[in-house]
């Protein structure tokens, strides 16, 4: 009988996969990458960047990001399926930040017919954030691709601080936290050094493919994070 593979192996397989892809020397090469979209996926310079299978997942993290009502800020847009589901609560605006130029265009057109106010801005949200005033959201939805090894599993640590200071007192974050049914010793610690100490979770069940190069699992963390 072959011995059952453990998560901590698949979280190994996923970075070597994208180890091996290699990621963008620079952070232009990434914006001006062509954006490769079929049925299923989004591909972005040979990376599995998104894919549909993730669908309900998005919808219980827009819920959360939604929970609050009022201006809700999503970073990274992806094939728009999570923004979909935003789209569908009662919210005052919705402000979506997409680096990737093709990725782009498609939020520019989602953003036309969408029902509640979009504000689209270009850029990475290292650059682009800053100017964005203190206390302003009542949630955020962060799901952005690693582009760096140091990354893997855990772009979204860099982006907690930030997080708490764009947050009104009450509001909520959420992202894609790469976590199979809790937050590691790291991640939560993360969390805590960046002021948040209202931490909770929604295990949410997902049926990724057998060939997913990034998900391995057949369940996934939905972080509940209130400042």
């Amino acid at each position: 009988m072959a011995k059952k593979r453990k998560f901590a192996d698949a979280r190994q397989e996923t970075f070597e996969t994208r180890k091996k892809i290699g990621f963008p020397s620079s952070p232009k090469k990434w914006k001006d990458a062509k954006a490769n979209y079929s049925e299923h996926e989004l591909v972005i310079n040979n990376h599995p960047v998104m894919e549909d299978w993730e669908s309900d997942y998005m919808q219980v993290l827009a819920s959360i990001a939604c929970s609050q009502g009022g201006k809700v800020l999503e970073i990274g847009f992806g094939m728009g399926i999570s923004s979909g589901y935003i789209q569908s609560h009662d919210i005052v605006e919705h402000v979506i930040i997409e680096a990737n130029s093709d990725v782009f265009d498609k939020l520019i057109e989602f953003a036309k017919s969408a029902p509640e106010k979009v504000t689209p801005i270009f850029g990475f949200w290292q650059n682009v954030t800053k100017d964005l005033p203190d206390e302003t959201f009542d949630g955020i939805l962060f799901d952005t691709y690693p582009l760096q090894e140091s990354e893997v599993h855990k772009n979204h640590f860099d982006f907690f601080v930030e997080a708490y200071r764009l947050l009104k007192n009450g509001g909520i974050l959420t992202y894609y936290s790469d976590e199979i049914n809790d937050f590691s010793p790291e991640h939560r610690l993360a969390l805590e050094r960046s002021g948040f100490k209202n931490i909770n979770m929604q295990i949410c069940d997902v049926n990724p493919p057998a060939d997913c190069l990034y998900w391995k699992s057949k369940t996934i963390v939905a972080p509940i994070v209130r400042k």
